[in-house]
């Protein structure tokens, strides 16, 4: 995470996040690796090995990551970055590439000292065509069909689904194999730091490597909590399991009333199911059992969770209006303390930021359920979006493989702070006794990352630091202290890195039957008795068909 944002930047961030995190929908598309028309399958073709691991030799974390998933923790700003290239990467030639952006327009790059700063480090004229990310679908897909493509692309942004993206990749994309796989990744030191499960989750086309991924960590999903208001009513229990969601339930409703209610939920997150559903012992989205795949929604333990969530409402634990607010307004409900629990995104920067000393943001542990199961921490993708490269001579991809290790850099690295903040003195300051970046005026207005989104063409595994704020230090802390406790427990979803076609043509779909399916049945607009028939539905169009494809993928794949 990154350093000395402010609170204007951390309340934009947040806006643009939430949605997604509290929805699933990001998990569900990604899963498939954005494979949509076209066979990318590895059913009957050689598998190339994933790039070799090697660890960045940077600044050793005051808090220490775990090879299962638990990220680097830093409590202070490193005092001594580390160089993480060797040579500037680029010829002094043009290169183009298109990302999505959750930020205004940049700047021109003539008025544009970030963008120059950048450029100057990597000796290119880099070139961005920003796109706004509802619109990048459409974008994206008219530059496809158009032939008209950039240099780099960054693919499956934000789990958004592309027209015929599998047969796009693999006739006009670079097959980047030879430079990738195995120790050939050694040649570009800050991809070959990515970790593996970053590229298992972006996958093989044809037993190939097309893509390179924007990694972020497995723990995905917790329930953001007020942490005085649970222990007034008496359900701060800091162990996981060690709750019975009877007494949870019974101290919730002392949570609730006079216009206050004890959990959050909006028009996008659908309750909180993925946090229930993970307290129930749910499967991640898909459950694998004897090479054999079937969807959550199928399960018995989903179901006790859709069952519990419809108790909460009727008890009205919920807003009563939650499906027709936003995002946006399910954070500030948090924020000013109107509810008290909420399922989010498992960061704890922006809302430790955004309330400050207003009371203290942690994450509730998992509550014991009513059907007795064990808790299983949901781990998210690993990547957010994999970036592609336009076919082109091997010199070429070679420069835009380096380009895309500058921006690659890791957390501690000197490129790492220049991609992040850009340059000291214009677009940051040094915080007193952190020595952290803290970004100016200029940097705040817009000239940064959030309006220049490099990030999503390169970018290092995101570790745990929190700036230097006050209570950043605490924050970081407990953040990790959760990922300690939970993350032992975490499971993948199965079906990420394999390929389906009918899932890529029907997630989204079939996501949205999902959503309003469970919406009407917490809601208690439908009866928890119409669940099978909407489960036999899902899987009539398309889910079970995905479920065959996912199998003969997955025994392709060497993992059966």
């Amino acid at each position: 995470m990154s350093s000395g944002v402010s609170r204007r930047s951390v309340l934009q961030a947040i806006g643009a996040g939430t949605a997604l995190a509290a929805t699933g929908a990001s998990l569900t598309a990604c899963s498939s690796s954005g494979s949509s028309g076209g066979s990318s399958s590895n059913v009957g073709a050689k598998l190339a090995p994933f790039p070799t691991y090697v660890p960045f030799a940077g600044p050793v974390p005051d808090l220490a990551p775990t090879k299962e998933g638990v990220q680097a923790g830093y409590t202070s700003y490193p005092q001594k970055l580390v160089k993480s290239v060797a040579e500037k990467p680029g010829d002094g030639k043009k290169v183009t590439a298109v990302v999505m952006s959750y930020g205004a327009p940049p700047k021109p790059l003539a008025n544009n000292k970030f963008h120059q700063a950048i450029n100057a480090a990597l000796g290119v004229e880099l070139e961005l065509t920003v796109v706004p990310f509802d619109q990048y679908t459409t974008k994206l897909s008219t530059m496809m069909a158009s032939g008209d493509m950039p240099d780099i692309i960054s693919m499956n942004a934000g789990g958004y689904f592309l027209p015929n993206e599998a047969r796009f990749v693999l006739s006009e994309c670079a097959d980047l194999t030879e430079h990738l796989s195995g120790d050939a990744i050694k040649k570009y030191p800050n991809l070959a730091n990515i970790p593996t499960y970053s590229w298992e989750a972006v996958g093989r086309f044809k037993g190939r490597l097309y893509g390179v991924p924007i990694e972020r960590p497995l723990p995905w999903i917790g329930l953001f909590a007020n942490q005085e208001r649970l222990k007034q009513a008496g359900i701060w229990v800091p162990e996981v399991g060690g709750l019975p969601v009877a007494d949870l339930t019974k101290g919730m409703e002392q949570l609730t009333g006079k216009n206050k209610w004890a959990l959050g939920a909006s028009s996008s997150g659908e309750f909180g199911w993925t946090a229930h559903a993970a307290n129930h012992g749910a499967p991640n989205m898909w459950a694998l059992k004897d090479g054999a795949f079937s969807h959550t929604l199928a399960s018995d333990e989903f179901r006790a969770a859709l069952e519990q969530m419809n108790a909460w409402y009727k008890d009205g634990l919920y807003r009563a209006d939650a499906l027709s607010i936003d995002g946006n307004t399910q954070t500030l409900d948090f924020q000013n303390g109107t509810t008290s629990i909420v399922a989010n995104a498992a960061q704890l920067q922006g809302a430790a930021l955004a309330v400050k000393d207003g009371f203290t943001v942690d994450f509730a542990r998992p509550y014991k359920p009513a059907n007795g199961a064990s808790y299983n921490q949901w781990f998210g993708n690993g990547f957010f979006s994999y970036t592609a490269l336009k076919k082109a001579p091997k010199e070429r991809i070679e420069l835009l493989l380096r380009v895309i290790d500058f921006l690659s850099a890791p957390f501690g690295s000197e490129e790492w702070e220049l991609n992040n903040f850009g340059t000291e003195g214009t677009h940051f300051t040094r915080a007193k006794g952190d020595n952290g970046p803290v970004q100016t005026e200029l940097s705040v207005s817009g000239e940064s990352k959030s309006t220049l989104p490099i990030n999503y063409i390169g970018s290092g595994p995101q570790v745990i630091y929190m700036g230097s704020f006050e209570g950043s230090v605490e924050a970081t802390r407990r953040q990790h202290a959760w990922q300690q406790q939970i993350v032992p427990t975490g499971i993948r979803n199965p079906i990420v890195g394999l390929r389906s076609d009918t899932w890529s043509t029907k997630a989204t779909t079939l996501d949205k039957l999902r959503a309003d399916s469970i919406n009407a049945v917490v809601s208690g607009k439908r009866p928890l008795s119409d669940w099978d028939s909407i489960v036999k539905d899902f899987k009539a169009k398309g889910a079970d068909k995905a479920a065959e494809e996912f199998a003969k993928e997955y025994e392709a794949s060497g993992k059966a």
